[in-house]
């Protein structure tokens, strides 16, 4: 079953925007060897409330048991980048109904490039019904 992926299109001339419409879209169609690809060897994946983690090995790993690669629908609302910090917000519905909230906040490795160095994620499970945008 194909994920449905709706992005915000005001990305224009944002270089780390553009970068991470791309990460979400490779990771809801589970092309984790894009998302593979522009992960530092250390990177560290705090997953709010549950474990923190790192390395690319590890990274892989608990995404086997992460809502979006699961996800029948994905709505990204907002991507924020500054300098070598971004954020990311949106929900999540899997193909079971579930729908999580979710907020992302990325550090780049440097000024220039892709490589993420670390990611905080914020996961909430919603209400079924809950009238979250994007239903």
């Amino acid at each position: 079953m194909m994920t449905q992926i709706i992005i915000p299109s005001d990305c224009g001339n944002a270089p780390k925007k553009n970068f991470l419409k791309d990460f979400y879209t490779a990771w809801a169609k589970d092309d984790l060897d894009f998302c593979k690809k522009h992960l530092d060897d250390h990177i560290i994946w705090e997953i709010v409330g549950q474990n923190t983690l790192s390395g690319i090995e590890n990274f892989e790993k608990q995404l086997q048991h992460y809502p979006i690669r699961n996800a029948s629908k994905m709505v990204i609302e907002t991507i924020i980048t500054h300098g070598t910090d971004a954020s990311v917000d949106g929900q999540i519905w899997t193909n079971e109904g579930a729908v999580f909230a979710f907020c992302d906040v990325y550090k780049f490795k440097g000024f220039k490039g892709f490589s993420l160095k670390s990611i905080k994620s914020f996961w909430v499970e919603l209400p079924t019904g809950s009238g979250c945008r994007g239903n």
